[in-house]
């Protein structure tokens, strides 16, 4: 880069008396100095300004369930957080509804008071796989349906929209699966641009991939719907689940095992760019009996240990916290969130370096969760 250059005419400086000269001259050279500063700052930081660092490059999902709380949580360490995304809305085929205190102006408000981008998160009951391949397969009700979505972007003083559309991807059907991913994909790359176009920011949650192939996960094909290099390349940011690797219906087992969440992160960023991902870190855990699981809170995790007098431990392999306990005469297993595995994720995302991180959900974790993670972010 050139360095810049502030000219003044000769004649100006000349006609000045000494002591006013001089005066001009350090105010002159003091700018000069000022603006060099902040040229060799702003390339320092090019190209690498979003990765995962000190900086506020954390997002956070808000359940309307626990909204308050969630936001509290958010606002309390606004050092850490650029995005919040509340989880207020619903889409189906014919428009878009909203949840109990969706677009609670005074959230929107307290958010960018603290600096924090409000990008409301829009999920997809209404869609189901049959009732996305006719939605979005078709010209009409795409458009209608990107439309919508725009107009909601616009309602409110948001910031964007966090498209979470995960009931379209609930099929054991490999044809169906493979029909989906085509609708969804190109429903994507216009609505995205059409966001851009009013000012606003395009945000795609998918669910975890760790390979090209269509893999069965929790008996479904769900991740095979998600296009990860054109849905990356058509979002400013893509949000990948680094969670539920273990759930309902499986064995019990880690809710996102570190080397499970380690595949997920190396096959992302083999197909997308890095420095547009966010991994997407769990703050809760699942309490088993046999193969039937129930979800806690990793804060409520830490209190049920405490009360069943049982040491929670931090698995060396799968970095998650663990323990067991007997109640009723039935075997309990528990993987949960702890400050230090969400520590090892947010690491993790740094190694790859990722654009930042994404918590589901603030409200929920352990003790000491936020100090492990601006430890982190800033080692």
């Amino acid at each position: 880069m050139k360095p810049l250059r502030t000219v003044w005419p000769k004649a100006t400086i000349a006609g000045m008396a000494p002591t006013r000269r001089a005066r001009v001259v350090a105010i002159v050279v003091a700018a000069l100095v000022l603006v060099l500063l902040a040229s060799s700052q702003s390339v320092v930081g090019a190209g690498r300004a979003d990765a995962v660092g000190p900086r506020k490059s954390a997002s956070a999902w808000l359940p309307y369930w626990d909204l308050h709380r969630a936001y509290r949580r958010v606002v309390s360490n606004a050092d850490l957080f650029g995005t919040a995304s509340p989880f207020w809305y619903d889409a189906a085929c014919t428009g878009v509804s909203g949840h109990p205190g969706a677009g609670n102006r005074a959230v929107i408000g307290g958010l960018h008071r603290h600096r924090i981008k409000v990008v409301p998160t829009v999920t997809s009951a209404g869609l189901t796989p049959t009732t996305a391949i006719r939605c979005l397969g078709s010209p009409g009700t795409r458009r209608r349906h990107v439309a919508a979505l725009v107009g909601l972007s616009r309602s409110r003083a948001y910031d964007g929209i966090d498209i979470n559309y995960e009931h379209l991807a609930l099929t054991t059907s490999p044809a169906r699966a493979l029909r989906v991913r085509r609708v969804f994909t190109v429903f994507v790359e216009q609505l995205c641009p059409a966001l851009r176009r009013a000012g606003k920011t395009c945000i795609v949650t998918v669910m975890p991939r760790r390979s090209d192939r269509p893999a069965v996960w929790r008996s479904k094909l769900m991740p095979a719907v998600y296009d990860y290099a054109r849905i990356a390349a058509a979002a400013d940011r893509m949000r990948v689940m680094g969670y539920d690797q273990h759930a309902s219906g499986t064995r019990p087992g880690p809710v996102a095992g570190y080397p499970w969440v380690s595949a997920v992160t190396r096959y992302a960023t083999s197909v997308a760019p890095a420095d547009k991902l966010e991994l997407g870190i769990p703050l809760y855990g699942r309490d088993w009996v046999g193969r039937q699981a129930t979800s806690l809170t990793a804060a409520g995790a830490v209190a049920q240990a405490r009360q069943r007098g049982v040491r929670p431990r931090l698995h060396a392999r799968q970095r998650e916290t663990t323990y067991r306990y007997r109640s009723g005469g039935r075997r309990h297993t528990v993987w949960t969130s702890s400050s230090r595995a969400v520590g090892a994720r947010v690491g993790l995302a740094r190694r790859h370096g990722l654009a930042g991180v994404a918590f589901w959900a603030p409200g929920m974790e352990a003790p000491r969760t936020w100090p492990a993670v601006r430890a982190r972010l800033r080692s």
